[in-house]
């Protein structure tokens, strides 16, 4: 695809039939290029939706053309420690022809822009170690490391989650030798 220009535009609730196929094909290329086995568009595209009538994010969507290039998430959380409102960026998406065309420095633009508005004290975001090129564009929007690692577990728990029983050995006999409730198992 071939362009010259490009336009970004606040997904509304209201025009969520024309927007939320679109953006939920580019989520799904993210997740596929990101190494994901990712839900059907279909299914993600109800998320989105879901999202979006519910205010608790907000969408971009970049398209040149008329064709989907891009997109970004903005959702919205609440902070117990600083008892306030923060943003959360994730689905930052542009597809290979719209990359190095200053399109995702927009869309980051806009979503900095909207999140101020909406009240949000800070933003944050996760990014891959080996994207280099996305720890540049963060950082010349003044984003800095968190010295935080991102960590994740699959769900269901099953089996593997918890020895509940070598944990109550060691706690009868740090308490010598006295019997321990096995009705204290994590549930």
């Amino acid at each position: 695809m071939s362009f010259t220009e490009f336009l970004i535009q606040l997904c509304r609730p209201e025009d969520q039939e024309r927007h939320v196929p679109r953006l939920a094909a580019l989520i799904h290329q993210l997740a596929v290029e990101e190494g994901a086995e990712p839900a059907e568009p279909e299914d993600i595209g109800i998320i989105v939706g879901a999202l979006l009538q519910s205010g608790s994010s907000d969408f971009l969507l970049a398209t040149a053309n008329d064709e989907p290039i891009g997109c970004l998430q903005i959702a919205y959380r609440l902070s117990t420690w600083q008892a306030g409102r923060y943003a959360y960026l994730e689905d930052f998406y542009l597809t290979e022809p719209a990359r190095g065309r200053g399109v995702g420095t927009k869309l980051l633009d806009y979503a900095l822009q909207r999140a101020e508005s909406q009240g949000c004290e800070s933003v944050v975001l996760d990014v891959r170690t080996a994207n280099t090129a996305a720890q540049r564009l963060y950082t010349r929007f003044g984003f800095t490391h968190s010295h935080s690692t991102l960590m994740k577990r699959p769900l269901p728990l099953g089996d593997s989650y918890c020895d509940t029983t070598t944990t109550l050995a060691a706690i009868q006999e740090l308490r010598g030798g006295s019997n321990a409730t096995e009705s204290s198992h994590a549930s």
